[in-house]
């Protein structure tokens, strides 16, 4: 039986996580991971964001969150989305067996499924959430880039 889409990004499928653990070099810093290449770009600070390059994917959400240390810059809703976007083509592109794993999910629909609230990122689907169906920003732009990897290698 063919599966028509991949809704958590766990498991077989965790490489598609921003947790997941690979080298990505962004903007001349060299990452542990997607998320603390995402996370260090809300701060202008080059310091700032070489201290998230040394994090864990958790700590590097938390210190660029709410309550973290860095200083959110003041054009972030309007780039976050390329940002993503640059950061997971480094991703994939930098690392070329999960390039193959990306292309290797074919047509699927991808869906960034959490319980965590992430309704613009992702699809929360804990009970509070219920009846809300996110924007997955996440899957599509992995959908994109899988695409667009596939067109022009």
């Amino acid at each position: 039986m063919e599966i028509k889409k991949i809704d958590h990004f766990d498991g077989e499928y965790a490489f598609l996580s921003n947790f997941y653990i690979c080298n990505v070099t962004y903007n001349g810093i060299n990452y542990k991971h997607t998320e603390g290449a995402f996370q260090a770009q809300k701060s202008l600070n080059e310091q700032d964001r070489r201290v998230i390059a040394s994090l864990s994917p958790s700590q590097a959400k938390r210190a660029a969150g709410r309550r973290g240390f860095v200083k959110l810059r003041p054009d972030w809703e309007d780039i976050k989305d390329q940002i993503m976007d640059e950061v997971l083509i480094a991703k994939f592109t930098q690392n070329p067996s999960l390039k193959e794993q990306l292309l290797d999910t074919g047509d699927v629909e991808l869906i960034e499924g959490n319980t965590w609230h992430d309704n613009y990122w992702g699809n929360c689907t804990c009970s509070k959430c219920s009846g809300i169906i996110g924007r997955n920003q996440l899957g599509k732009t992995l959908m994109n880039i899988r695409e667009e990897i596939r067109k022009n290698g």
